[in-house]
């Protein structure tokens, strides 16, 4: 039996009772068929959703991303680098293909994958009571956001490892060890995943929804998967769709069903493919229901975010109350993973969160800003340097840094004094995944490589004309070629997603990893980053333990 899947087992069973189905614990899920009434509700298949979404709260998924986003690269350092420790052998690149946090990484995005697939497997199963529009759309909400975990869990993987095995939606013992995909099937995968979504999902939850994976939150990350799948400087059909996607998203232009999801009726009759995401059928459909077709234009997103430092009700915030409670769900933020105090001190999966922020500012955190991202910042004169804070500095709530000498923070990590929870063991901060100013960012990016140089440099203006705002200076990009535009756009997103666990990845797809951070290492001590091996380090390994298991079917990345 595959250890991974094993392993997965065993805690869904317990995670799918933190989400109210206690139920389920007597039920086996893989392997054998469950009971045919467990997923017959609309509500049991939302605890089963619940249960996806718990993963993106679990520390461990959050300890993985920061270690590889944001620790393997050159923004960061940290007290973990030395060759005795895993993590320092990870951000070394010079571990083996047993290293824990490979492994760890790996099983924890296909612990959600796992979830996912019960939720997509199983919806045909509800029974609805009555016949009514919004029971229908209920659903297909549901199956919406489990397709758009679903696409997060898996580009996690692909981007990490390359081509990962793509894990059949009902397990059977026959199917427990499967080879992998390469890496452009499980980018068609995702893709297909979000382009459903974003049809079965609205432009934003709100108000006690707020939080749920939207429409806004699938297209996003859909013009990321392409943006991955690009060459900077090779034009490419997925360069120009990124492009329709922002043209869509930032400026209102109509996209229908059918743009968005590539339809084909060769391929799927319309009335098919709505009977199979939830559509009401035809043959329900009352006179004042709605009947959608391949025609209907997708929810208008242009209103629905903004870059403006708004909160959830329109009031000002500072840049950096973005990322606090008070910028919770504000005008930028398009999809973060929420937390909540659990306001009795447990622990576990009732009480995730603390980590992932008091790891990274408190008297001994595990990581501090490097003198590069500090000088980018201050060469720049750029604003968002006053979220950099030293030891000894106060925070903007009057809380005293004591990072240590010569050694800084993000205030992003920061946790304002009266949203500290409690109990030690707690924290309600949530953390954002996807925010508007990054769709602007991959829109001004894609029009700069589709030839549209002008379009782009006002798209990169917006944003820094904003953050000019903070200290009222006039600072903007310039007009150039090319290369000098892109130059300015990878300059800007360096300084704004600087610290949210991205930096590794980005230099990965821009195809400067090796040159960047080699010559980040060449300048430490310790010569962290000087050992990353070009055309192989810029995928993990997949974990040892899967090649082992698998008797060679899963095979190896070249280099390991």
């Amino acid at each position: 039996m595959n250890k991974t899947l094993f392993k997965i087992l065993a805690v869904t069973f317990g995670l799918i009772h933190l989400a109210g189905c206690s139920d389920f614990l007597d039920k086996e899920v893989l392997g054998n068929s469950t009971d045919e009434n467990f997923y017959d509700t609309q509500y049991k298949l939302q605890a089963a959703l619940d249960a996806v979404y718990d993963v993106l709260q679990m520390d461990l998924f959050n300890e993985c991303e920061w270690r590889f986003g944001e620790a393997c690269a050159d923004d960061v350092w940290g007290g973990d680098e030395g060759l005795s420790s895993q993590m320092g052998q990870l951000v070394q690149f010079r571990f083996n293909t047993s290293n824990e946090w490979i492994q760890n990484r790996y099983e924890i995005n296909y612990k959600g994958i796992h979830r996912a697939n019960q939720v997509i497997a199983n919806a045909h199963k509800v029974r609805l009571s009555t016949n009514d529009y919004m029971s229908y759309r209920t659903v297909r909400e549901i199956l919406g956001q489990a397709k758009f975990l679903r696409a997060l869990y898996y580009f996690n993987l692909v981007k990490t490892y390359g081509g990962v095995p793509i894990r059949p939606e009902t397990e059977t013992v026959d199917n427990f060890v499967i080879p992998r995909s390469s890496a452009a099937e499980v980018y068609a995968y995702i893709e297909k995943d979000l382009r459903e979504a974003a049809i079965l999902l609205p432009a934003r939850y709100t108000n006690q929804d707020a939080g749920k994976a939207s429409e806004g939150a699938a297209i996003a990350l859909l013009m990321k998967v392409l943006m991955y799948q690009s060459t900077p400087g090779i034009k490419s059909g997925t360069w120009e769709e990124m492009v329709r996607l922002g043209e869509f998203f930032i400026e209102g232009k109509l996209m229908t069903y059918s743009d968005i999801l590539h339809y084909d009726d060769a391929e799927e009759d319309w009335e098919s493919l709505r009977k199979r995401l939830w559509f009401k059928p035809m043959e329900l459909n009352e006179p004042t229901d709605p009947y959608e077709t391949a025609d209907t234009p997708l929810s208008e997103l242009q209103n629905a975010y903004s870059l403006d430092y708004k909160d959830y009700y329109g009031n000002n915030l500072t840049y950096v109350d973005q990322f606090f409670q008070a910028g919770e769900f504000c005008k930028g933020s398009v999809f973060e993973i929420v937390f909540k105090e659990s306001a009795d001190g447990s622990e576990d999966d009732t009480n995730e969160g603390v980590p992932i922020y008091d790891n990274h500012y408190s008297s001994s955190p595990q990581i501090w800003t490097t003198n590069g991202i500090i000088n980018e910042l201050f060469v720049n004169s750029d604003a968002r340097r006053n979220f950099i804070i030293g030891h000894q500095q106060y925070a903007p709530d009057g809380d005293l840094c004591e990072s240590g000498t010569d050694r800084f923070l993000s205030l992003k990590w920061y946790t304002p004094i009266k949203d500290r929870p409690q109990y030690g063991g707690d924290n309600g901060k949530n953390r954002r995944l996807i925010r508007f100013v990054e769709v602007v960012l991959m829109y001004a990016e894609a029009l700069n490589e589709c030839g549209q140089g002008a379009r782009a440099l006002e798209q990169l203006n917006k944003n820094k004309s904003l953050v000019n705002t903070i200290t009222g200076s006039s600072i903007i990009y310039k007009a150039g070629g090319y290369g000098y535009i892109r130059d300015q756009i990878w300059t800007e997103r360096r300084i704004e997603f600087c610290f949210e666990w991205d930096r590794f990845f980005d230099l990965i797809r821009q195809k400067r990893a090796a040159e960047v951070i080699k010559s980040y290492g060449a300048n430490r001590a310790n010569r962290r980053g000087y050992y990353f091996r070009k055309g192989v380090n810029e995928l993990f390994p997949i974990p040892q333990s899967e090649i082992d298991i698998s008797n060679g079917l899963v095979e190896q990345n070249p280099g390991y």
